[in-house]
């Protein structure tokens, strides 16, 4: 009997012993806020006015989730239910991930038809975040009811679906894609910008949101900035204290014309600031 306590007793002490290494520093618990979350969704549904969309959350390490469809609807569900668009229009989806304090954003454009006539669109990314030369990028086609396509970018024709160019001089260049379907064509003109060097560079955008904007309203920046990773905002007198988060979320006490700074920063380089005057009503 003595023997089978002391053996119970072994076991109860080694499965405690396990029990504490599972959450030893090495691995986060429920509530580790150092945890990083990753934002990222898709969507299925036919890109027409009027038809259902569901979007599906891909996002890991968070607790919570903030939905913003580009059209003055949003959503705190972790899967929001079905959206449906009313306009011919192209619509940014904007999906902030959340643990404790720390944000994710990931921002995906929808192009949204009336008809079965085409519709052009098309966004960019930068590899490896490198927008100085050589800078590889890669055109994202977000069009509808087209079957082929035309691009003419810096003056050099593709017809891929997704193109990938590489830029081995400065400067702004011209991008033109032509959806095609049958007789039917439709285009969309943008730019995109190299620049000759690695010095950070500032850029931000508000959430969407019908305005006005009022006070005590939670107000969402996405950070656009390229080869930077740090960050320092300011809001202005009487606006919220200066952050350094990647994405604030901020709040205005008082109403009044305020001027967000952005500078951005990658080692001992500065970018110029990036600033928006916001205007905030009672």
């Amino acid at each position: 009997m003595n023997f089978l306590k002391r053996a119970t007793t072994s076991i109860i002490t080694i499965l405690l012993f396990f029990a504490c290494k599972t959450n030893n520093g090495n691995q986060p618990g429920p509530g580790d806020n150092t945890v990083t979350p990753v934002a990222k969704f898709n969507w299925t549904g036919t890109q027409r006015i009027n038809a259902d969309i569901q979007f599906v959350n891909d996002s890991k390490n968070a607790d919570s989730y903030k939905w913003d469809f580009g059209n003055g609807e949003t959503s705190t569900k972790q899967t929001p239910d079905k959206i449906k668009y009313a306009t011919e229009s192209t619509y940014d989806v904007i999906l902030t991930a959340i643990k404790g304090d720390r944000r994710a954003i990931y921002k995906q454009t929808l192009a949204i038809a009336a008809d079965n006539l085409p519709l052009a669109h098309f966004s960019y990314t930068y590899k490896d975040q490198r927008t100085y030369i050589p800078a590889t990028v890669t055109f994202n086609n977000e069009s509808v009811n087209a079957l082929s396509y035309k691009w003419v970018i810096n003056g050099n024709n593709y017809y891929d679906t997704h193109p990938t160019v590489t830029f081995y001089k400065a400067g702004t260049f011209t991008v033109k894609l032509t959806g095609i379907n049958g007789n039917e064509e439709a285009t969309y003109t943008d730019e995109v910008t190299i620049t000759a060097n690695n010095n950070p560079q500032a850029g931000f955008v508000l959430a969407y949101h019908p305005f006005p904007y009022t006070v005590n309203e939670a107000i969402q920046l996405v950070n656009q900035s390229k080869n930077a990773d740090a960050w320092e905002w300011t809001f202005g007198t009487n606006g919220p204290a200066p952050s350094t988060a990647e994405h604030p979320e901020i709040k205005f006490a008082v109403a009044g014309t305020y001027t967000i700074m952005l500078i951005a920063k990658k080692g001992n380089l500065t970018s110029a600031p990036k600033t928006i005057n916001l205007k905030i009503n009672p």
